[in-house]
Protein backbone atom coordinates (compact mmCIF):
# COMPACT_ATOMS: atom_id res chain seq x y z
CA UNK A 1 0.00 0.00 0.00
CA UNK A 2 2.67 2.52 0.85
CA UNK A 3 4.60 1.41 -2.36
CA UNK A 4 1.48 2.57 -4.39
CA UNK A 5 1.21 5.92 -2.29
CA UNK A 6 4.56 6.91 -2.77
CA UNK A 7 3.80 6.38 -6.46
CA UNK A 8 0.88 7.87 -7.07
CA UNK A 9 2.52 11.30 -5.21
CA UNK A 10 4.98 10.71 -8.18
CA UNK A 11 2.86 10.72 -10.56
CA UNK A 12 1.02 13.76 -9.11
CA UNK A 13 4.19 16.13 -8.44
CA UNK A 14 5.25 15.25 -12.34
CA UNK A 15 1.90 16.09 -14.31
CA UNK A 16 1.69 19.43 -11.70
CA UNK A 17 5.24 20.45 -12.91
CA UNK A 18 4.21 19.28 -16.28
CA UNK A 19 1.32 21.61 -16.20
CA UNK A 20 3.37 24.63 -14.55
CA UNK A 21 5.69 24.40 -17.52
CA UNK A 22 2.74 24.59 -20.28
CA UNK A 23 1.17 27.58 -18.24
CA UNK A 24 4.67 29.57 -17.99
CA UNK A 25 5.50 28.74 -21.86
CA UNK A 26 2.38 29.70 -23.02
CA UNK A 27 2.31 33.05 -21.33
CA UNK A 28 5.75 34.23 -22.00
CA UNK A 29 4.46 33.63 -26.01
CA UNK A 30 1.62 35.91 -25.71
CA UNK A 31 3.24 38.74 -23.33
CA UNK A 32 5.68 41.45 -24.93
CA UNK A 33 8.76 41.61 -22.74
CA UNK A 34 9.51 44.73 -21.21
CA UNK A 35 13.78 45.47 -20.37
CA UNK A 36 14.52 47.61 -17.75
CA UNK A 37 17.61 50.02 -18.13
CA UNK A 38 19.85 47.57 -17.02
CA UNK A 39 19.36 45.23 -19.87
CA UNK A 40 19.28 47.72 -22.26
CA UNK A 41 20.67 47.64 -25.70
CA UNK A 42 20.76 43.76 -25.72
CA UNK A 43 21.69 41.14 -28.84
CA UNK A 44 18.00 41.81 -29.87
CA UNK A 45 17.65 45.95 -29.50
CA UNK A 46 16.24 47.28 -32.62
CA UNK A 47 18.04 50.59 -33.47
CA UNK A 48 16.21 53.63 -34.99
CA UNK A 49 17.83 56.49 -36.01
CA UNK A 50 16.33 59.75 -36.04
CA UNK A 51 17.92 62.92 -38.01
CA UNK A 52 17.87 66.65 -37.31
CA UNK A 53 18.17 69.75 -39.60
CA UNK A 54 19.35 73.10 -38.33
CA UNK A 55 17.50 76.13 -39.42
CA UNK A 56 18.60 80.00 -38.83
CA UNK A 57 15.77 80.98 -37.71
CA UNK A 58 14.85 78.98 -34.94
CA UNK A 59 16.35 80.84 -31.56
CA UNK A 60 13.42 83.67 -30.98
CA UNK A 61 11.84 81.04 -28.39
CA UNK A 62 15.27 80.39 -26.75
CA UNK A 63 15.92 84.06 -26.33
CA UNK A 64 12.58 85.06 -24.79
CA UNK A 65 13.16 81.82 -22.49
CA UNK A 66 16.83 83.45 -21.56
CA UNK A 67 15.41 86.89 -20.61
CA UNK A 68 12.59 85.06 -18.22
CA UNK A 69 15.65 82.67 -16.49
CA UNK A 70 17.66 85.98 -16.62
CA UNK A 71 14.86 87.56 -14.50
CA UNK A 72 14.23 85.18 -12.48
CA UNK A 73 18.52 85.14 -11.44
CA UNK A 74 19.47 82.11 -13.87
CA UNK A 75 22.75 81.80 -15.54
CA UNK A 76 21.66 80.64 -19.46
CA UNK A 77 24.14 79.42 -21.66
CA UNK A 78 24.28 77.52 -24.89
CA UNK A 79 26.78 74.36 -24.23
CA UNK A 80 29.09 72.94 -27.21
CA UNK A 81 27.23 70.39 -29.31
CA UNK A 82 28.24 66.73 -27.99
CA UNK A 83 26.75 64.99 -30.79
CA UNK A 84 24.03 63.05 -31.07
CA UNK A 85 21.75 61.72 -28.09
CA UNK A 86 19.63 58.39 -27.73
CA UNK A 87 16.40 57.08 -25.19
CA UNK A 88 15.76 53.89 -24.56
CA UNK A 89 12.37 52.42 -25.14
CA UNK A 90 12.15 48.88 -22.67
CA UNK A 91 8.82 48.16 -24.39
CA UNK A 92 10.03 48.08 -27.47
CA UNK A 93 13.44 47.12 -26.93
CA UNK A 94 14.74 49.69 -29.33
CA UNK A 95 16.93 52.82 -28.77
CA UNK A 96 15.80 56.08 -30.62
CA UNK A 97 19.44 57.95 -31.12
CA UNK A 98 19.16 61.87 -32.28
CA UNK A 99 21.57 62.54 -35.09
CA UNK A 100 21.80 65.31 -37.50
CA UNK A 101 23.34 69.24 -36.96
CA UNK A 102 19.62 70.52 -35.91
CA UNK A 103 20.57 69.92 -32.09
CA UNK A 104 21.16 72.40 -29.43
CA UNK A 105 21.86 72.46 -25.88
CA UNK A 106 21.72 75.17 -23.06
CA UNK A 107 22.14 75.02 -19.21
CA UNK A 108 20.48 76.71 -17.15
CA UNK A 109 21.76 77.26 -13.35
CA UNK A 110 19.98 79.26 -10.69
CA UNK A 111 22.53 82.21 -8.90
CA UNK A 112 20.32 81.81 -5.51
CA UNK A 113 20.05 78.26 -3.49
CA UNK A 114 16.68 76.23 -3.05
CA UNK A 115 14.57 77.62 -0.91
CA UNK A 116 15.66 76.11 2.74
CA UNK A 117 19.09 74.97 1.27
CA UNK A 118 22.53 76.65 1.47
CA UNK A 119 23.93 75.19 -1.18
CA UNK A 120 21.74 73.40 -3.86
CA UNK A 121 21.26 75.49 -6.88
CA UNK A 122 18.66 74.65 -9.12
CA UNK A 123 19.72 74.06 -12.66
CA UNK A 124 18.93 71.79 -15.90
CA UNK A 125 19.23 71.42 -19.26
CA UNK A 126 17.54 72.06 -22.28
CA UNK A 127 18.28 70.23 -25.30
CA UNK A 128 16.56 71.25 -28.79
CA UNK A 129 15.52 69.09 -31.89
CA UNK A 130 15.10 70.76 -35.06
CA UNK A 131 12.89 69.13 -37.69
CA UNK A 132 11.87 70.48 -41.63
CA UNK A 133 8.35 70.34 -40.35
CA UNK A 134 5.79 70.88 -37.63
CA UNK A 135 4.18 67.44 -38.99
CA UNK A 136 7.98 66.10 -38.80
CA UNK A 137 8.24 67.16 -35.03
CA UNK A 138 5.16 66.20 -33.36
CA UNK A 139 5.50 62.27 -35.16
CA UNK A 140 9.43 62.50 -33.49
CA UNK A 141 8.19 63.97 -30.33
CA UNK A 142 5.56 60.94 -29.80
CA UNK A 143 7.84 58.80 -30.67
CA UNK A 144 10.70 59.74 -28.18
CA UNK A 145 7.85 60.65 -25.67
CA UNK A 146 7.02 56.76 -25.86
CA UNK A 147 10.30 55.67 -25.37
CA UNK A 148 11.19 58.25 -22.14
CA UNK A 149 8.12 57.17 -20.54
CA UNK A 150 8.79 53.61 -21.42
CA UNK A 151 9.33 50.58 -18.17
CA UNK A 152 7.19 53.34 -15.98
CA UNK A 153 9.47 56.16 -16.76
CA UNK A 154 12.89 54.42 -15.28
CA UNK A 155 14.18 53.27 -18.61
CA UNK A 156 16.33 56.30 -19.30
CA UNK A 157 17.00 56.68 -15.44
CA UNK A 158 15.55 58.12 -12.49
CA UNK A 159 16.18 61.62 -13.02
CA UNK A 160 13.46 64.09 -13.83
CA UNK A 161 12.75 64.71 -17.18
CA UNK A 162 10.23 66.38 -19.31
CA UNK A 163 9.58 66.28 -23.18
CA UNK A 164 7.98 68.88 -25.05
CA UNK A 165 7.41 70.21 -28.70
CA UNK A 166 6.60 73.81 -30.00
CA UNK A 167 6.49 74.03 -33.82
CA UNK A 168 8.89 72.50 -35.49
CA UNK A 169 11.11 71.60 -32.71
CA UNK A 170 11.52 69.14 -29.67
CA UNK A 171 12.43 70.09 -26.23
CA UNK A 172 14.18 67.78 -24.05
CA UNK A 173 14.81 69.57 -20.26
CA UNK A 174 16.24 67.45 -17.66
CA UNK A 175 17.69 68.04 -13.90
CA UNK A 176 20.19 66.41 -11.40
CA UNK A 177 17.41 66.19 -8.53
CA UNK A 178 14.11 65.53 -7.30
CA UNK A 179 13.70 68.64 -5.79
CA UNK A 180 14.64 70.89 -9.05
CA UNK A 181 11.79 68.96 -11.34
CA UNK A 182 9.43 72.14 -10.46
CA UNK A 183 11.79 73.81 -13.30
CA UNK A 184 11.50 71.33 -15.96
CA UNK A 185 8.15 71.40 -15.87
CA UNK A 186 7.50 75.31 -15.34
CA UNK A 187 9.81 76.03 -18.31
CA UNK A 188 8.65 73.26 -20.14
CA UNK A 189 4.92 74.62 -19.76
CA UNK A 190 6.41 78.04 -20.80
CA UNK A 191 8.10 76.30 -24.31
CA UNK A 192 5.04 74.29 -24.87
CA UNK A 193 3.00 77.50 -24.95
CA UNK A 194 4.91 79.95 -26.50
CA UNK A 195 3.42 81.54 -29.86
Amino acid sequence: MKKYLSYLIVFLLITSCNESLKSKTNKNDTDIENFSMEEMPNKNTKYDTIYTVNSTDNIKLIYELKTKLEKADFTFEERKNRGGFSYNNCEENSVKLIRGNGIREYFARSKKPEKGTKDFYPDFIILVYEFPTNAIAKQNYEILNKALNSGGRFCNGKSPEKLVFNRNEVFYLGTRAEMFRTYTEKYGEIIKNYR
